[in-house]
């Protein structure tokens, strides 16, 4: 099957599947319907739409222009996959998350390895179903715990691509040591947003509260903590009232009841200054409060761990070039938000298929989306042509360049 095919089948039947997919996000991660189109759906659409109109274009060998002794011979660079290749996505956007590195591995030509997210079992099914559905004979797919994940951890594979927690990352890092296999670790970390004193005080809140809320806080590149001007702490609240009072508070629930104990453990000897109001009900179905924390300390568990979740550390400062020194000795985020580098917004510069998508250290390595998806996927092969006539005139150039240079 020509891998235009495969992706034109992989869209139809996603398309074919939607209202099983926004269900099961819904069980999953109680996202309504909007969100759930807007951060999972339309995402995996869009680049498989742009993989279909460009992948011809992007496997063509490219061609690379030699120096002046090399005129004559042709060079080029010839994308080629790695081969066995294994996906393991995460359960914040199980859907998404997954998809994204499965097209570009497919459309680079790799034999994928899959396997989804043991949190999101509904999610986790629906994509299982896609996949045979598609009957993609390159994509095998398993689902299973963390035992699985070891066992699959364990074969040899030409390339991993590890979607997770960067304790996690350092584990699949330990396991591609052993066979060398090179990998793209998208990890976390904690993702500071920044307010400076001359800021629109209302939009920066605004902003920053609309990135946290999204999926109930779990993104990895969700606003982790907020550096405000000492003297702002009272219109930082008062905007925030008026927030939740006209959008209401975060989207969705906790994926489950272990993730949204480790939650409140967070709030534990903390400096409570703001809390959502919520009813039994929604206790119970694991909506967790959004809750802001005021200057705890450098060395507690909230501002030492990714919250991944609806609460807001906030830091007052007097010094914005102490925030700025202080940042600088901090492994460094995956996400910095100043009023990746996102200004004046939050995660919309993910959503942008032009730019790279990857963190650095701590926060993981390597990059995708979009072209850089398949560049991932791909060893770019060098190959260098030349004629009989030519490869003799470069052999004595090199003999009378190696005799001049033995000469001086």
């Amino acid at each position: 099957m020509e891998t235009i095919e495969k992706l034109k089948r992989l869209k139809k039947t996603i398309q074919e599947n939607k209202e099983q997919i926004l269900e099961a996000l819904k069980l999953d991660l109680g996202k309504p319907q909007d969100e759930a189109v807007l951060s999972e759906y339309y995402p995996v659409i869009h680049e498989l739409e742009l993989f279909i109109k460009n992948i011809k274009k992007w496997k063509k060998p490219a061609r690379v222009y030699s120096k002046f002794n090399f005129i004559g011979c042709k060079t080029y660079l010839c994308p080629e996959p790695y081969g066995r290749v294994l996906i393991i996505s995460p359960w914040n956007y199980p859907f998404q998350l997954c998809f994204l590195p499965l097209i570009g591995a497919v459309a680079a030509g790799n034999f994928v390895v899959v396997k989804p997210s043991e949190y999101s079992e509904n999610t986790s099914r629906i994509i299982k179903k896609i996949l045979e559905e598609s009957e993609i004979s390159e994509i095998e797919i398993y689902l299973g715990g963390p035992e699985l994940s070891e066992q699959l951890l364990n074969e040899k594979y030409d390339y991993i691509f590890f979607t997770g927690s960067t304790a996690v990352g350092r584990k699949v890092y330990r396991k591609a040591a052993e066979n060398l296999t090179p990998v793209t670790l998208e990890l976390g970390g904690k993702s500071p947003a920044i307010i400076e004193p001359d800021a629109d005080f209302k939009e920066a809140v605004e902003k920053i509260l609309w990135g946290k809320f999204f999926n109930s806080g779990q993104t990895c590149i969700a606003p982790d903590y907020v550096y405000i001007p000492e003297s702002k702490m009272v219109d930082f609240l008062k905007y925030t009232e008026e927030y939740m009072t006209k959008y209401g508070g975060p989207t969705g629930k906790i994926i489950d009841e272990k993730h949204y104990m480790r939650l409140e453990k967070f709030l534990e000897n903390e400096q409570i200054i703001y809390q959502e109001e919520l009813n039994e009900s929604e206790m119970e179905s694991l909506k967790f409060p959004f809750t802001l924390l005021l200057n705890p300390a450098l060395d507690s568990k909230v501002m030492n761990e990714e919250i991944f979740g609806p609460i807001l550390p906030l830091i007052e400062y007097t010094d914005l070039n102490l925030v700025y020194r202080e940042l600088s000795l901090k492994p460094k985020p995956l996400a910095l938000y100043s009023g990746g580098l996102c200004i004046n917004g939050t995660l919309f510069h993910t959503a942008d298929r032009a730019l790279p998508f990857g963190g650095v250290g701590e926060s993981g390595m390597g990059k995708y989306h979009g072209k850089y998806t398949f560049d991932t996927f791909s060893h770019m092969k060098p190959v260098f042509e030349a004629t009989n006539i030519k490869i003799k005139f470069i052999n004595k150039f090199s003999k009378l360049a190696a005799k001049f240079l033995s000469e001086k």
